[in-house]
């Protein structure tokens, strides 16, 4: 599904069940993986890592989603994809952000794929136009 040119995403969880679940599945489809279990932690490893994805939960110990999208918003136009059970906070912080979605918990792993699918392709089309300009 999504193995052309292979993209590159960064998982960030505090939950070890919940990344090892999601990053198999998304390696099945073709994505190549770069886990991390807190905010800190992701922000050090999308500060190396060559990445086209960030996929990060909302609530999580020292340094949570809020302060990944913040950081990273700071310096890269990168498609972040929020998932939580705590809608009210995204609402609340992230929601008017360019580039940042939210999937909520819990999801279907489909529909996690069909949101990065998305969130690529609208990245990539706004780079052509750019390009174009």
């Amino acid at each position: 599904m999504l193995n052309a040119d292979a993209p590159v995403a960064l998982l960030i969880d505090n939950d070890e069940g919940m990344v090892e679940a999601i990053a198999a599945r998304l390696r099945a489809a073709g994505v190549r993986c770069v886990t991390a279990g807190s905010g800190a932690q992701g922000i050090a490893l999308f500060d190396k890592e060559y990445i086209d994805v960030v996929i990060t939960d909302l609530a999580m110990p020292g340094g949570g989603g809020t302060s990944v999208v913040e950081s990273i918003r700071r310096h890269s136009d990168v498609p972040i994809i929020v998932i939580t059970g705590y809608r009210e906070v995204f609402d609340h912080e992230l929601h008017f952000i360019p580039g940042v979605s939210l999937l909520r918990k819990p999801f279907d792993s489909g529909d996690l794929l069909a949101r990065i699918e998305l969130e690529l392709a609208t990245r990539e089309d706004a780079c052509q136009a750019r390009s174009a300009a």
